[in-house]
């Protein structure tokens, strides 16, 4: 559309200049003031692209260090709840306070939903597919918490899910982060780790302990 806009504008321009110079000065000094009028009109469609790129550019950036810090800091609560207690759970009591482990609703990717268009297809796939996991690792919480047999007799299943749910995330996790590729992840990546104490009891980085438990059964 700025293409077309500008090629518009410069070719109006251009036999606006040529007719008025012509008939106001000769030939000469009208193609005088055509190469004037389009070398202006091409500077200022560039500087407004640039502009326009640069300013695209900062916007990405900016969305690809909003959802990185979002999706480090779940990430990380997910790896502190399964370090402990969850991945040695065994025969503790399910009940109702298991709500207690749903994952903070995202504020981040609703904010900027109608931006993740600018993402490419590896990044906004990679995104996209935490954000499922970690729903479905909330409606495994809220499901246990409500749906839990008395006698116990669903117990291990229960146990099981929660497990795999809080491991499917660690995998989408560090795709995410990687692709989103912002400057200094490692600062993201600490701070997010320094909050968990679990997590921080393995004094690895974040990335590393995600990939050391995606794998366990």
């Amino acid at each position: 559309m700025q293409f077309f806009t500008a090629l518009a504008f410069l070719i109006g321009a251009a036999f606006t200049a040529l007719l008025a110079s012509y008939f106001a000065a000769g030939i000469g000094q009208g193609w005088i003031g055509l190469i004037g009028t389009v070398l202006g009109a091409a500077i200022s469609v560039g500087a407004v692209t640039f502009h326009d790129n640069r300013r695209r550019k900062q916007e990405i950036a900016a969305l690809k260090a909003s959802l990185y810090a979002e999706i480090a800091d779940r990430a990380a609560r997910c790896a502190n709840d399964y370090i402990k207690p969850w991945k040695g759970w065994k025969d503790r009591q399910l009940g109702s306070d298991v709500k207690k482990f749903c994952p903070t609703p995202p504020a981040v990717l609703p904010a900027v939903a109608g931006k993740l268009g600018l993402l490419d297809a590896r990044t906004l796939l990679a995104v996209t597919q935490f954000y499922f996991r970690l729903s479905a690792l909330r409606e495994a919480f809220e499901f246990v918490a409500v749906e839990t047999k008395p006698d116990g007799s669903d117990h291990e299943q229960h146990v099981a899910m929660i497990q795999d749910r809080l491991r499917s995330c660690f995998r989408p996790a560090l795709r995410s982060l990687e692709s989103l590729s912002v400057p200094s992840p490692s600062e993201f990546d600490k701070e997010a780790a320094e909050i968990y104490p679990h997590l921080k009891a393995e004094r690895d980085t974040l990335r590393n302990t995600l990939l050391k438990y995606a794998g366990e059964r």
